[in-house]
């Protein structure tokens, strides 16, 4: 907290006061340590505040313009204040536990009992004001995301709040961005994704953002077992948040956009029907809610790949999909079919061959790993111009073949070392 103080004393120094917020206070409340800063300054002139500090820089970007820098090491990103006080401020924030301050001399500035709230684990909007909602509806969706995030209860309050605005203006929700949704479901989804999908099935604004996924509640899963597609796309989202915590590979968004929108589009448990249609639908979505090109591809490679590892996968297939797609895809889809078996039930009919395939990815990624300790970082043994210099050369597509037919050889064990390297070209060209 002494440094976070300091941080507030060196800005003061420009003649401009300012306060910890939101997020950063939240968290320090709950004994987390926060990677950056948020901060309230008083001043109308960000420019003239990182002008007197001689670090940061504005970011203009959206409604509120930031200035971002690093002061005594700590990073930080600050606002100006909505309002003449700081209490304007708190109060235009939408939930009591983002809506504390503390100063410079480390008082705490809490006109709406967020930290009493924060003990007491309940998701409460400002100063119980529904009228938070009627400016931002979005703000319906922040707070079922940061419960299920937090693993808080809604304040009854609140909750009869928001629920009596859905049943008469519900129809506002769809003048949202899609851009915005995309946010807040992102941020969402990135913890607690099981509980976050529930909550907004519990307030029923599920058709505003994916109604595609509202749709699967009405199509049988085939097993005559009561269950829904819908219910088995929860049970995959369960699975994975029960991991997320402790499985690096898992905190990939791709992987948990991938159990969101398995069935998207299809009408059957194993997605036989699915085809162009569906992955055009799932791009879409994805799209406008501006998630990046590279992540979307990603998604639409672990649905239409995951089950291609119920079956025995040899090292030439795994060492192809590493060089076409990468390292972190191919672990990522691998490890997206585990929590499938697990969550449909089938883990033990395949436990034994998901095990094997995991096993010879890893020996693929093993051989991979030691041509960078072996050339200090390089991915390959030989670079194209060493490869044309080592059998005289020009430049052209076939050198581009060769390169390709090494990575292979390299991945598949064939490869070693750079003097086999060497051998394995010129085999290729004698």
């Amino acid at each position: 907290m002494r440094n976070y103080l300091d941080v507030l004393q060196k800005i003061e120094e420009t003649g401009s006061r300012a306060w910890l917020v939101g997020d950063t206070v939240r968290m320090l409340e709950m004994g987390v340590q926060p990677e950056i800063i948020t901060l309230a300054l008083d001043a109308k002139d960000m420019y003239q505040v990182a002008q007197a500090l001689g670090t940061g820089t504005v970011d203009a970007r959206g409604p509120y313009p930031a200035l971002r820098g690093e002061i005594l090491g700590v990073p930080f990103r600050a606002f100006a204040l909505r309002g003449e006080t700081i209490e304007d401020d708190l109060a235009c924030r939408d939930l009591s536990i983002e809506a504390i301050a503390i100063r410079s001399d480390g008082g705490i500035v809490d006109p709406f009992g967020g930290r009493f709230d924060i003990r007491n684990r309940v998701i409460r909007l400002t100063g119980d004001n529904v009228e938070l909602i009627d400016a931002d509806p979005l703000r319906i969706l922040r707070m079922l995301r940061f419960a299920a995030e937090l693993e808080m209860d809604i304040f009854w309050k609140s909750e009869s709040d928001v629920r009596a605005f859905l049943e008469v203006q519900a129809d506002r929700m769809n003048d949202i961005p899609p851009e915005r949704w995309g946010r807040e479901i992102l941020k969402g989804i990135s913890r607690r994704p099981h509980r976050f999908i529930e909550l907004c099935e519990d307030y029923n604004i599920l058709p505003f953002f994916l109604n595609e996924l509202e749709e699967l509640k009405g199509i049988p899963d085939g097993k005559e077992s009561g269950k829904t597609l819908y219910d088995h796309v929860l049970n995959v989202l369960k699975v994975i948040e029960s991991r997320l915590d402790t499985n690096k590979i898992m905190q990939s968004q791709a992987f948990v956009l991938a159990g969101l929108f398995k069935s998207v589009g299809t009408r059957t448990l194993d997605g036989s029907d699915r085809g162009r249609a569906a992955d055009r639908l799932i791009t879409e979505y994805m799209t406008r809610w501006n998630i990046p090109s590279e992540t979307i591809s990603e998604v639409l490679a672990i649905i239409n790949g995951y089950k291609t590892f119920y079956k025995p996968v040899t090292e030439e297939y795994f060492c192809r999909d590493v060089l076409e797609y990468s390292r972190e895809a191919v672990e990522i889809a691998l490890m997206f079919a585990r929590c499938v078996a697990y969550a449909e039930g089938f883990i033990d009919d395949f436990r034994e061959i998901l095990d094997d395939n995991a096993w010879n990815l890893k020996q693929v990624l093993r051989r991979f790993d030691n041509v960078s300790l072996q050339t200090e970082g390089n991915t390959r043994y030989m670079t194209g111009r060493e490869v044309m210099s080592l059998l005289g050369m020009k430049p052209g597509r076939r050198v581009g073949e060769l390169l390709e037919g090494l990575d292979m050889a390299v991945g598949t064990g064939k490869v070693s070392s750079r003097a086999a390297a060497e051998a394995w070209l010129k085999a290729q060209t004698a």
